[in-house]
């Protein structure tokens, strides 16, 4: 079982260094558990007491037979934790704010799959589909509602660089946060994410999610965002037509999900 080695000595204070104990803790269900894929997945918020005093807020998910086939494991499949936990590193590696691992472990018991994944709290951040419901966003001055977009635009793109698709890549997977004179953004929910060698599918395939789920956004902010995505450039005609389709796309899934409503 993997620990991160700042936070091993909190661990063990709290009877958290094995993965049964980990597996048997007590957490407070965030939602209700996802059963699909033969199994089920979910994640709660538990305290950790400190050892100088005090606590701390870390979210525990849990699994059972929650897993996706993949080349390495076609047969059983992976658990969509270890697909998390890998993609968590690799953005760690590249300097992009995600959730920080303070554990991770799968283990087999009597045939049954089950893995762990202990995060830390995103301290000071909220979750971006907030700001946006409580009219937070559009109440910005334009000046920081731009800078905002920029932050979120130059985010997306890193991670993209990085070789990541998040595959579900909506504002509440989003998290902002006051940085200085500007904003800080950091991405959680990295289960469905995976690494693509395409750079097309990875901007279109996010883009387009991103684009459906903020619909309260102008027009105006959406170019301001694209444009500060492609690099804060005057947008070629590859451009174009790659905004063309994702707006195509955005809107045919807002059909879609209204027709199904």
């Amino acid at each position: 079982m993997f620990i991160a080695p700042d936070c091993r000595k909190l661990l063990e204070l709290n009877g958290l260094d094995k993965f049964e104990k980990v597996w048997n803790a007590e957490a407070d269900w965030i939602e209700t558990p996802n059963r699909d894929r033969g199994g089920w997945s979910g994640v709660g918020r538990m305290s950790l007491a400190l050892p100088g005093g005090g606590e701390c807020i870390a979210f525990l998910k849990r699994q059972q037979n929650h897993a996706r086939l993949s080349f390495r494991h076609p047969i059983k499949g992976e658990t969509t934790l270890a697909r998390e936990f890998t993609i968590i590193r690799r953005l760690e590696r590249h300097g992009i704010s995600t959730l920080k691992p303070m554990l991770f472990g799968v283990c087999e018991h009597d045939g049954e799959q089950l893995a762990v994944l202990m995060t830390e709290e995103l301290t000071g951040y909220q979750p971006l589909d907030e700001l946006i419901k409580n009219g937070k966003v559009q109440a910005m001055p334009l000046r920081q509602k731009r800078q905002l977009l920029a932050a979120i635009a130059d985010f997306v793109r890193q991670m993209h660089a990085a070789g990541v698709e998040h595959r579900s890549l909506y504002a509440k997977h989003l998290f902002v946060k006051r940085d200085g004179n500007g904003f800080g953004i950091a991405i959680i929910d990295l289960e469905k994410s995976r690494v693509s060698l395409m750079p097309f599918l990875r901007m279109v395939s996010d883009l387009i999610s991103l684009n459906y789920r903020t619909g309260t956004w102008s027009r105006t902010s959406r170019l301001y965002f694209y444009r500060h995505y492609c690099g804060d450039r005057k947008l070629n005609a590859w451009d174009k037509l790659c905004l063309r389709y994702i707006i195509a796309r955005s809107y045919k899934k807002r059909l879609k999900s209204e027709s199904n409503a």
